[in-house]
């Protein structure tokens, strides 16, 4: 009778975390990727990841509790008081890098075709940039640093167009670039 009743609550139990779980590794899975924040001790950009797994669980309790575990002024300033989790605080999306290449691309239309750009997706391919001088940058190839000065003075480019200006970039010659003939209505 006993056993019976202790597996009965700890299913019971076991059942009642599941809705806790669910929310802390949703809020984890929010709180991952790479962030760029002003350093509010020279007031240049860095690259700070937060400990997204401790975030997500605190936050399911209700709390507040963001650490850094990488950024790009340590080693040498790694004892700093992280002051810069106020910005993060304030903002949680507006630093991720994943969500300022999204917004970008929300506004965008392909300077090549001039199709609109849909919404970014973790399976799609990715769209890319076409720099002043005309070459294809693919946006890993972009330092985090530097990704709000790249889109301010980039294009977007989508999947299909920046598939083929890169292979056109990478094998000159091999391919032939034809214009389409305007269609007609009949």
């Amino acid at each position: 009778m006993f056993e019976t009743l202790a597996i009965v609550f700890g299913v019971l139990l076991a059942v009642s975390l599941i809705p806790l779980l669910f929310i802390a590794v949703r809020n984890a899975f929010r709180e991952r990727g790479p962030r760029v924040i002003t350093c509010p001790e020279n007031g240049c950009h860095a690259v700070v990841a937060v400990d997204a797994w401790k975030s997500g669980l605190s936050s399911a309790f209700g709390e507040d509790n963001r650490r850094l575990v990488a950024c790009s002024r340590w080693p040498e300033k790694e004892g700093c008081d992280q002051a810069c989790l106020e910005e993060i605080a304030h903002d949680p999306n507006g630093c991720l890098v994943r969500a300022m290449v999204s917004d970008y691309y929300a506004v965008s239309r392909c300077v090549a075709c001039g199709r609109e750009i849909h919404p970014l997706h973790a399976t799609d391919r990715r769209p890319g940039l076409r720099a002043p001088d005309g070459r294809a940058v693919e946006l890993s190839d972009v330092p985090p640093v530097e990704l709000e000065r790249v889109l301010a003075t980039h294009a977007p480019v989508c999947a299909n167009c920046f598939d083929g200006m890169a292979f056109r970039q990478k094998f000159p010659g091999v391919a032939v670039e034809r214009p389409q003939a305007p269609t007609t209505l009949l």
